[in-house]
């Protein structure tokens, strides 16, 4: 009598464990765990940002007195922004009366009033513009629209210009008249 009953106990536990493996117990729907959306529009007063580069060193600073980040464009509208583009030796520093950031390009558009300055050993570069696109990607500051740059008494406008902050390349396009002033020499 013992092996038959181990023996028919071990069939019913396999029978029960079958069964179990097959019916769930519990046999209402899993809801679908959802994450909550993380986009929203928000307003920022007296704000300062930094924005970093892979290697994680500040590339971009901005401050100003108010942003608004419209979730469904996917950009931050500034008003008033300062800005400091400040990778190896940019050092551009300016401001503008408006500004976007376009996050999908990692692009900041500066608007109206654009003047900006580079420190150089001729002399300081002054750069005034009604817009400018700083492109954190390719490196570069670039204007489609006309642009003046003063240096060391040279005046030089020109349709356009072109920043390549890699190489500390300012290069003018469309149109470039003016008075060049070379420095003098020591």
């Amino acid at each position: 009598m013992t092996w038959r009953t181990v023996l028919i106990a071990c069939l019913a536990l396999g029978v029960a464990l079958g069964i179990r493996w097959f019916i769930p117990a519990d046999r209402s729907a899993t809801p679908p765990i959802s994450i909550p959306d993380t986009r929203f529009d928000y307003t920022l007063t007296d704000f300062d940002a930094l924005f970093r580069d892979a290697d994680q060193q500040v590339e971009l600073t901005l401050s100003g007195p108010r942003l608004e980040h419209i979730s469904a464009e996917r950009v931050a509208r500034l008003i008033e922004p300062v800005f400091h583009i400040e990778p190896e030796a940019a050092d551009w520093r300016g401001r503008a009366d408006s500004g976007r950031i376009l996050r999908d390009d990692e692009v900041l558009i500066l608007e109206g009033n654009v003047m900006f300055h580079h420190r150089d050993p001729d002399g300081p570069v002054e750069i005034s513009a009604e817009q400018l696109r700083y492109d954190r990607r390719a490196r570069t500051i670039t204007s489609t629209r006309p642009v003046t740059v003063e240096q060391a008494g040279s005046l030089l406008q020109s349709g356009g210009l072109i920043i390549e902050l890699d190489d500390d390349m300012l290069r003018l396009t469309n149109g470039v008249h003016g008075e060049f002033d070379p420095p003098a020499e020591n």
